[in-house]
């Protein structure tokens, strides 16, 4: 049995480090992977915004006032004209919830487009607009929370320095800094101060007699791990499954370390025996007030930041703005792909819908076209059939890049084909409130050991 842990227990902690590195769900304020959003207020003359997004040299920007009809038809076609005769009929409603792409959510500001590619020049764009007396905001990419890792970083350095048993600390300790990096989130700051405080106890009784006996009788360190694993889920599902992949990870970390200490300490002719069992051995490594302050001051650290960060989103003039965007809840006034299929096939079908019977919203249309055979004259009937099924779908999102202007369906189009339509800001991380709650729960439980000890005057140091 030893002979397969050996053998595995890298491998998973290589795989744990690659899985954790590649899922990393590092916060933005981007709405739109492929374009930036510029918004002016909704009263500014929109020739002057498109003007100044011309001379900066951008190209392919998608505004209102740039927009067509998203459907190929002749001039003189029987669809183009049946769709100006019937263009206010609910069956339609798709042109208003297009337009509403280009407008916040309360209407007060005209939203422009901005291929990413063109980044510079949209800053440029920015200050071109600012120079003429027009107030402008451009949704960008947060900055990257270096203190939440750093904070994380210098915990370690403190415990790694009171640790009993170094190596097998800084082993432990690699995988939860690094789901700390690419998840940083304050519930997952939190969850990894008891995350480390555990690795510390682990170093403390490193090699000792019944170890794992020891720690699972301690009910704190239990309840710790049970707390961490429920904040690292109150920050996202995807985050909560990291968690279990570190954990997963730190264990097998902490595993090969101990099959490779063997190795060394084999080769060696005299290897000392630890004689004080796991029970006998101090947690804390005679350093229980020092170690609880650098733990329960950093999780305290992580509350303060933020209410000091949501007070800095607050803040923020583009915070408090609802911007079209991909969302997981769509919105009824905003436009999806289900629409825009609908719409294409209602333009398509309706010179061919019978008036004499209420079809309703039919799947299938039949008509029919005569032609005449060139070389004996004979007129033959052709009865067509149009299908509104996936194929015809897909035809319709992939004709979307054949458009010979920069529409809106290429910016949704952009996002995928699972795009849903809805409103959101531009603040890079939404905290809700169970992850405060968890936080602060976090937090307690570190009180609770800290009190606890003072309480107990005879502990051993």
């Amino acid at each position: 049995m030893n002979k397969y842990v050996k053998i595995s227990s890298p491998f998973i902690f290589l795989l744990s480090l690659i899985l954790i590195l590649v899922f990393k769900t590092v916060p933005s304020g981007k709405l739109w992977k492929n374009y930036t959003v510029i918004c002016v207020p909704v009263n500014t003359d929109d020739s002057t915004v498109v003007k100044a997004i011309n001379d900066c040299g951008i190209k392919n920007a998608v505004f209102q006032s740039g927009q067509y009809l998203p459907i190929p038809l002749a001039e003189n076609s029987v669809e183009l004209s049946m769709l100006k005769l019937n263009y206010n009929n609910p069956e339609y409603s798709y042109f208003n919830k297009r337009n509403a792409m280009f407008f916040d959510k309360a209407n007060a500001y005209r939203l422009y487009y901005i291929p990413s590619k063109y980044n510079s020049e949209s800053s440029a764009l920015i200050r071109q607009l600012k120079g003429q007396g027009i107030d402008c905001i451009k949704d960008s990419s947060a900055e990257y929370p270096w203190l939440l890792p750093l904070i994380g970083i210098l915990l370690s350095a403190m415990l790694f320095i009171f640790s009993k048993n170094k190596i097998p600390f800084l082993c432990g300790s690699l995988i939860p800094l690094l789901y700390l990096y690419g998840n940083p989130f304050y519930p997952v700051a939190t969850a990894t101060c008891l995350t480390m405080l555990c690795i510390f106890f682990i170093s403390n009784l490193w090699r000792r007699k019944n170890m794992i006996i020891t720690l699972l009788s301690r009910y704190s360190i239990p309840a710790m791990l049970g707390v961490a694993f429920i904040a690292a889920f109150s920050s996202s599902l995807s985050s909560g499954f990291l968690f279990l992949i570190a954990f997963i990870g730190t264990g097998s970390a902490l595993t090969a370390c101990y099959f490779v200490e063997d190795y060394f300490r084999n080769k060696k002719a005299f290897v000392p025996v630890y004689i004080r069992s796991s029970k006998r051995v101090s947690l804390f490594a005679g350093k229980v007030f020092a170690s609880m302050n650098i733990v329960t001051g950093a999780a305290l650290l992580f509350i303060v930041l933020i209410f000091v960060t949501s007070t800095d989103t607050i803040k923020t003039p583009s915070g408090k703005i609802l911007f079209p965007a991909k969302s997981h809840i769509n919105d009824s006034n905003l436009p999806q792909f289900e629409d825009f299929y609908r719409l294409y096939w209602n333009v398509k079908t309706y010179p061919y819908k019978s008036l004499n019977e209420n079809e309703g919203q039919k799947d299938i249309v039949q008509y029919s076209s005569f032609i005449e055979n060139a070389e004996n004259g004979i007129i033959t009937e052709q009865i067509n059939t149009l299908k509104y099924d996936s194929s015809f779908k897909k035809d319709v999102y992939d004709g979307i890049d054949n458009l010979q202007f920069d529409s809106v369906e290429k910016v949704m189009k952009s996002e995928g084909e699972d795009f849903c339509g809805g409103y959101t800001a531009t603040s890079s991380y939404q905290i809700n409130i169970f992850g405060i709650i968890m936080c602060f729960i976090c937090l307690f439980i570190l009180l609770f050991i800290y009190f606890s000890i003072i309480i107990r005057k005879g502990i051993r140091k």
